[in-house]
């Protein structure tokens, strides 16, 4: 997984540095820029919740990246479920999934009240409000790296197992396998499991099975939910509405590859 440096800037020197609040950001657009902008997001309430989770991996626009997942949360779907994250967007990408972290604590655990008195602001704040990025940026500045900021709002690791930028360090890594190329292996590794023990109807594609299984196995697995949320999340990133017991049984099916396929690149990374 790749490292990122933390940040350690005030509101002024990160605007300097490019840095810049989701409205700052609107504000630096106009004419027909505005118009593109306005109509993608538009857009986006159309949009399958696979193909917007596949967006945010690769948007290009830290405004539109912040649109993606305000339509996400809307659809009820936890940070940690919204795809790989854009390292390619730097400081601003991880400034913007920062507060798309904090709308969704907000959202689910409205009682929460920070460390400190800058986060217990902002969790008083309304969440995409002018105040409440002000103070995002502020914090943000502060204590920009992991540990900063996870000790300013006070989070348990707990609260932090459904969010992206505030991961455990064991949580981020297990995230990273789960996406990119090592998605791409845990499918090989599923797919693999299923020709080994073929369905004899013949009715069943391996690949898709596989593809199916193990995003169904990464929801799991990133959620750290039993069966009966894993259906709910599923269903809300998926539109396939699965009983518990249907969960139960896709998992089970997968486990013993899916397990094999994580220690193996656990040892790989040791090396």
């Amino acid at each position: 997984m790749s490292t990122h440096p933390a940040i350690d800037l005030d509101v002024k020197e990160a605007a300097e540095c490019g840095l810049f609040s989701v409205p700052a950001l609107l504000a630096r657009k106009s004419g027909p820029e505005l118009a593109r902008f306005d109509a993608r997001v538009a857009a986006l309430a159309g949009r399958e919740t696979m193909d917007l989770r596949a967006s945010v991996e690769t948007c290009g626009d830290a405004a539109l990246l912040w649109s993606l997942h305000e339509t996400l949360m809307q659809r009820g779907l936890p940070p940690v479920l919204r795809g790989p994250r854009p390292w390619h967007l730097g400081a601003q990408g991880r400034f913007v999934e920062f507060a798309a972290d904090l709308a969704w604590l907000q959202a689910t655990d409205p009682g929460h009240r920070g460390r400190y008195g800058l986060a217990r602001a902002i969790l008083k704040s309304p969440s995409g409000s002018d105040g409440w990025w002000r103070l995002m940026m502020r914090q943000f500045g502060r204590s920009g790296n992991v540990r900063g900021l996870v000790l300013a709002l006070g989070l348990s690791d707990g609260q932090r197992l459904h969010l992206r930028t505030l991961q455990t360090a064991a949580r981020a890594r297990l995230f990273e396998r789960l996406h990119g190329d090592g998605f791409g292996q845990l499918v090989g590794a599923i797919e693999d499991a299923v020709r080994a023990a073929p369905d004899l109807s013949g009715r069943t594609d391996p690949r898709a099975t596989a593809i199916r299984r193990a995003q169904l196995w990464r929801v799991h697995r990133l959620l750290h939910e039993g069966p009966a949320r894993t259906a709910y999340s599923w269903a809300r990133l998926s539109g396939e509405e699965l009983n518990r017991w249907q969960v139960a049984k896709q998992l089970a099916a997968v486990k013993d590859a899916a397990l094999a396929f994580e220690r193996f690149r656990v040892d790989a990374e040791a090396l």
